[in-house]
């Protein structure tokens, strides 16, 4: 997953007063999300809840069945840690999120792999406002069908661009169309559970 969308604050890009009260705002909020579902930490670019499937048993993209009451881990995007990024440019932004995307989906790789609560996830899945992508890293993404709860969740993330990333061009808010995008436990492994040996990259840095 790239981030072409996602510009990062930059030391040029000062926030004004009523960005950084908002910003406060949605902090507090973040911070007891993850505490009231217990969010775990997943690298340093995600956070993870696991949830039972309440619906009917249905097959994934790839082959894989999840069932009733079967466990779904949702992904959620570290926003102030994301916003913390410092880059000079739009593209240096882009590549080192992406690369923190990529060292969190190899740590979830190695905990989906030995971690007891996790073998039995069938799937993870977030809901984001980066353009569909990622298949060919085993990802399937669909726009969220049009209705109020699509509304809404624009309207967030909209506020989440303003708010962390004032960098951002118009045309990254016009365009931000709520996704929700999947990776089934067998994707994951088999497209991140290899640690890459590189030098990871840390916030902050090149």
């Amino acid at each position: 997953m790239a981030s072409d969308d996602f510009e990062m604050a930059t030391a040029d890009a000062p926030a004004g007063a009523p960005r950084r009260l908002i910003r406060r705002a949605l902090e507090r909020v973040d911070s007891y999300y993850r505490e009231r579902f217990e969010l775990l930490p997943i690298g340093p670019l995600l956070y993870l809840g696991l949830e039972r499937h309440e619906g009917a048993a249905c097959p994934l993209y790839d082959g894989t069945r999840l069932e009733t009451g079967g466990w779904i881990g949702r992904l959620h995007f570290n926003n102030a840690q994301a916003a913390n990024l410092q880059a000079s440019s739009r593209l240096q932004a882009g590549v080192r999120f992406a690369r923190l995307l990529r060292d969190s989906l190899n740590e979830l790789a190695d905990r989906a792999r030995h971690d007891a609560r996790m073998r039995e996830v069938a799937v993870y899945e977030g809901i984001t406002w980066l353009r569909e992508h990622g298949a060919a890293v085993g990802f399937e993404a669909q726009p969220l069908p049009s209705g109020f709860r699509r509304w809404l969740l624009g309207a967030h993330f909209r506020l989440l661009i303003w708010t962390f990333a004032p960098a951002a061009r118009a045309a990254a808010m016009a365009d931000v169309v709520p996704s929700r995008f999947r990776i089934t436990r067998q994707a994951l492994i088999h497209n991140f559970g290899v640690r890459d040996t590189r030098r990871r990259v840390r916030p902050g840095t090149t």
